[in-house]
Formats: structure tokens, C-alpha cells, sequence
């Protein structure tokens, strides 16, 4: 039986952030698993979403504090681990804490699931110990999310932003630089920065689309968003025109915001970190100092820094 194994079940995808952090698979794969730009857990071998057991999870958490792993965060995934249920997670989260001195508590969440939950729900993730949610904005530009298909609006967002603060839970936005391709990324980034401005997230981090072939080193699927571009219903963004969007962003965003930006992740072209209060003109300043490289220093670094997960 599942409970029964003495190596605590893997996670798919986390965080960079969260590298140090224990991690507790509540989840396989995504349940949604629409999202044109995405298809990643299909890709990377978890083609069916699946709930763990409650008491498999707990088997794994009691593992971890056996072995006396020193981490004193701890990560909740895959790629929605609400999807286990209300109950489900409350119950787990509240006998994380009883078995490890967790002084941080974070997890995949998609906006649409905290939605569902609304206010109410909310505050009960966070009585039970639930202290940050990384979810993927993506974009708050609502023909970008549609096309997409990733089953949320920039009003959904919005709204469960202000019941996640309200609760007292971190919220770490996800930004995907070229998911409105050639033609919608201007609107793709002025509506971001509209949800951002809007919700003053404590976080937002940076990435970049990537579109994977089917022939990648893991063997599965290819991203969904290449039957767009095949049919000409989507022309993908430049590597060029990725920066330009994080200099529209950054030149968008409020200058009196508290969020921390970063962009950490090996596939961001240029590489910055801040809070945008304290830091917006720094930032502005180095992406417009790579833009005016030569044309041909900036193509080799495109080409040197490629595409992954």
C-alpha cells in the first residue's frame, strides 16, 4: 500500500524559491491541465491527476521527521494540492505542524480553486497554518487568460488577492513574459501590471514561455500552444521583445508598491530583483543598459541562455 513506503513520494515541479524547503506531495499532476502554454506535467511524466490519501501524506510527513531533515519551511504541491479537498488539507497541514517545528508553510494554488473557497475558506487554510500561495497570474489581460484557457479572470484574481491578504496569507504571483506573443503583448502587460498595481502582491516573479518540442530530454508530450502556432492563431514573442515586456512592466507598475520582484529563474533573459518601492529605477536602469548592447552581443546571450524548465 501507498502509506506503507519509506521514501517520501517526489514532487513533479517547485518552486526555485523553494529549494530549501521540505516537500510534501498532497497531489499528482494538474487537474485542470487546459492551459495551452503549459501541458508540463504530462510533458514530464504525470499525465493523470491523481489525490493522495490523507494518511499516505501523513506516512511522508512522519518520514521527514524521523530522518530529522533540517528545513524549517516546507513546500505543498503539485500543481494544486487544494484539489485534495478543503477538509483534506486542513487536516494535513494542521499534523505538519504538530510533527515539525514549521515555521513556513507554502503551496501551489490556482486562482480558481482559492475562488471557489472564497473568503471563508481561506481564512481556514490560513488557521491552519497555511502562510504563503505561489499562483500563476500568468497574464491580467483577459483575451490573453481566454486564449490560454486558464480558467481564471483578472477580476477572479483580484478578488481572492484581497481575501488572501485579508487572512494574513503571502501571495507570490507567477508573470509569463511572451504569453501574448507578437500581437497582445502590450495588452498582456498593461493589464498585469493593472491585477499587480491592484492587489500589491508580496511577490511577483518572473518567466519566461517556454515552449518545449515533444522530442526534450524527458520524452513526453510537446507544449499545446505549437497547434496555435501552426495554424498562425498565435506568433510567438521574440527574445527581444521578452525584455521589452519586462521593461513595459517595470515602467507600468505603481512606484509606491511593497512587492518584491524578482526574476529567478535561469530562463529570464536579464536578471533582476527588488522591491519595487525602493528599487523600480535600479531595475529599469539594467534592463535599458542590456538594450542598447550591440545587436549582435545581445542575440549570442539570447542563444547562450535558451530555454528550460
Amino acid at each position: 500500500m501507498e502509506s506503507t513506503r519509506e521514501i517520501p513520494e517526489k514532487l513533479v515541479i517547485r518552486p526555485p524559491s523553494e529549494y530549501r524547503s521540505l516537500l510534501v506531495r498532497l497531489t499528482r499532476g494538474c487537474r485542470w491541465n487546459r492551459c495551452r502554454f503549459c501541458g508540463l506535467y504530462p510533458h514530464l511524466g504525470e499525465p493523470a491527476f491523481s489525490k493522495r490519501t490523507v494518511a499516505a501524506v501523513k506516512h511522508d510527513i512522519d518520514l521527514l521527521g524521523r530522518r530529522g531533515v533540517a528545513s524549517d519551511t516546507v513546500f505543498f504541491g503539485d500543481a494544486d494540492p487544494l484539489q485534495i479537498g478543503l477538509e483534506e488539507f486542513v487536516e494535513i497541514a494542521r499534523y505538519l505542524r504538530q510533527v515539525l517545528p514549521v515555521k513556513r508553510l507554502t503551496a501551489y494554488a490556482r486562482a480558481s480553486t482559492l475562488w471557489k473557497l472564497k473568503g471563508d475558506g481561506i481564512k481556514r487554510l490560513a488557521s491552519a497554518g497555511l502562510d504563503r500561495v505561489h499562483i500563476g497570474l500568468e497574464s491580467g489581460d483577459a483575451a490573453t487568460l481566454r486564449f490560454h484557457r486558464k480558467g481564471q479572470s483578472p477580476k477572479m484574481v483580484m478578488e481572492t488577492a484581497a481575501w488572501l491578504k485579508e487572512a494574513g496569507i503571502e501571495i507570490s504571483f507567477y508573470v509569463l513574459l511572451g504569453l501574448g506573443g507578437r500581437d497582445r503583448w502590450q495588452q498582456h502587460i498593461h493589464g498585469t501590471a493593472r491585477v499587480i498595481n491592484s492587489t500589491v502582491p508580496d511577490f511577483v516573479r518572473i518567466r519566461r514561455l517556454w515552449l518545449y518540442r515533444g522530442d526534450s530530454f524527458w520524452g513526453g508530450p510537446e507544449c499545446p500552444l505549437f497547434k496555435e502556432i501552426r495554424q498562425g492563431t498565435f506568433t510567438p514573442q521574440t527574445s527581444e521583445g521578452t525584455v521589452l515586456e519586462l521593461q513595459l512592466l517595470l515602467e507600468s507598475l505603481e512606484s509606491g508598491l511593497s512587492t518584491m520582484l524578482l526574476c529567478d529563474h535561469r530562463n529570464n533573459y536579464v536578471q533582476v530583483a527588488g522591491v519595487i518601492r525602493d528599487d523600480r529605477q535600479e531595475m529599469l536602469a539594467a534592463v535599458k543598459d542590456f538594450l542598447i548592447l550591440p545587436a549582435a552581443e545581445r542575440e549570442k546571450h539570447y542563444a547562450a541562455v535558451g530555454s528550460g524548465i
